[in-house]
């Protein structure tokens, strides 16, 4: 199983070992020695990616314009940097060239470039240069990045979010929920609850949320956190990593909690439901996380063996990833959605979100310690990327899950539908899975625009984020007003009652 984890986290690097540059491989085999003068400007590398200044001065001897390539030996070939321009004819002219380099995890590192050029004899002409990268200030100024913030910014959010769970659970304790009669929901309920004469699909929602099966579903998450900080010290070795996936875990549970307590304290407020619920969904996305993680990798693994390897990175992006993820999070909700205070559309809402975002807790965790670290973009980029994916990746995922849950909670929340509402959980999942598809490619033609320079900063995937939080903050105020207009009324109702009898 770990093969296969490990293998899905290195799929899409590997993916071009296999398929070298075509035009790279065959500008590589020029035939004759270029007459260019070469001169490196090489400052001290301080960032990641960075840009090294080189100007080629060349001959163009023929009296048609001269194409000049600029290409670069990966290791296992050579690919094309970019097509420089072209030198006029008969020319002796300096070309300007930007060359980006890129840390790989190697304090001092020689890469070898060629300048090739086709004559008007179809010849190729080319010379090699050498650019050398001295990451030693560069990896000295992230470690010291990495200690200051694991100081001075990890503690003080770590008091915070002790005070925030203080808070919550005082709250919770000094507001008990109702329940069916005072027994319900009491501390003993909470590891021995009162299942006695209850329908089997209520004592399957107590068991979801019972507190021997958190600390399994909490173990399954610790063993994630394990296989993180194992792939850190295989990738970049031992030092800083336990700061790393320290500050990493800390900046990715903030602002989830931070969406979890919300959520819980709105539908307190509003219906007064009891906390162990929203912890218990919320644990329940963290360890949807960890089976998500094992099934893509094993489905991944089987594409490595097939003739789609080659698409194997987009096919788990835009499929795998959604149709797992959010089949993960909703048997979660289907366990869930048995229980008799699960009974209308603003409590389906809420959990669902919480689900999700508890997901997105993990599944941050994961991308900020694993995928991603502040020696492979710089601490200032992975700070942001931090910030970015907690806000808007978790509200995004909580949103997926809401579409789960909520049409579950709007037909238990009609008598005469009620016994169906399960069903609704095939068609809700697709609707999930769809949008979750759709911000994949949202987020996938972000990278691509990015990376190809056409736009500065990611447009569509925020674009995507802000619409669905949009459409969940809508559907809240009308499931709420929905809410009120129930309980208004059977308070009528009541009262109607009692002026007959």
């Amino acid at each position: 199983m770990r093969k296969l984890f490990i293998l899905a986290v290195l799929l899409l690097a590997l993916t071009p070992l296999i398929f070298a540059d075509q035009l790279g491989e065959q500008l590589s085999r020029f035939g004759a020695l270029l007459d260019a003068n070469i001169s490196i400007t090489n400052n001290e590398l301080m960032a990641s990616p960075q840009i090294v200044f080189v100007t080629i001065t060349a001959h163009n001897q023929y009296s048609t314009t001269m194409p000049i390539y600029v290409i670069r030996n990966q290791g296992y070939g050579w690919e094309v940097v970019k097509l420089v321009g072209s030198l006029p004819p008969n020319s002796y002219a300096p070309i300007e060239l930007d060359v980006e380099v890129n840390y790989r995890k190697i304090t001092g590192r020689n890469t070898q470039y060629a300048v090739v050029a086709r004559g008007g004899d179809g010849q190729l002409y080319g010379k090699y240069f050498s650019i050398i990268e001295d990451w030693g200030a560069y990896e000295t100024g992230i470690q010291d990045g990495i200690n200051s913030t694991a100081m001075t910014i990890v503690p003080i959010i770590g008091i915070l979010l002790i005070a925030l769970v203080f808070i919550v659970f005082k709250v919770a304790y000094e507001s008990k929920s109702p329940g069916l009669d005072s027994t319900e929901f009491t501390m003993k309920s909470i590891v021995f609850p009162e299942t006695e004469g209850r329908p089997f699909e209520e004592k399957v929602a107590d068991l979801v949320v019972h507190p021997l099966i958190l600390i399994v579903e909490l173990g399954c998450a610790a063993i994630l956190v394990l296989m993180m900080h194992q792939t850190l010290v295989q990738a970049s070795g031992p030092e800083n990593v336990d700061q790393l996936v320290a500050i990493a875990g800390v900046g990715s549970f903030f602002v989830p909690f931070l969406y979890f307590a919300a959520a819980w304290y709105f539908e307190k407020r509003e219906e007064l439901k009891p906390l162990r619920f929203f912890a218990g969904i919320f644990i329940w996305g963290m360890f949807a996380a960890f089976c998500s993680l094992l099934v893509s990798s094993y489905l991944v693994g089987m594409l490595s063996g097939s003739d789609l390897l080659p698409y194997a990175g987009i096919i788990a992006i835009m499929f795998i990833a959604p149709i797992v993820e959010e089949t993960m999070k909703g048997l979660g909700i289907l366990g869930m959605s048995g229980h008799h205070e699960y009974n209308d559309t603003l409590t389906g809402l809420l959990l669902g979100f919480t689900c999700g975002v508890g997901f997105a807790f993990m599944e941050n965790w994961f991308y900020f310690s694993a995928k991603t670290n502040p020696f492979d973009v710089g601490l200032a980029t992975w700070g942001m990327l931090v910030l970015y994916r907690s806000f808007f990746n978790s509200l995004a995922h909580g949103c997926f899950t809401a579409a789960i849950s909520a049409p579950i909670g709007y037909l238990r929340s009609i008598p005469s539908l009620k016994r169906y509402a399960r069903l609704a959980f095939v068609p809700a999942l697709f609707l999930a899975i769809s949008i979750h598809i759709l911000f994949n490619t949202t987020a996938l033609a972000d990278g691509y625009a990015v990376a190809d320079r056409e736009v500065p900063f990611y447009l569509f995937n925020p674009m995507m984020i802000i619409l669905l939080a949009a459409f969940f903050f809508l559907f809240i105020v009308l499931a709420t007003i929905d809410e009120k207009k129930r309980k208004v009324a059977e308070k009528h109702k009541d009262i109607m009652k009692h002026a007959w009898s």
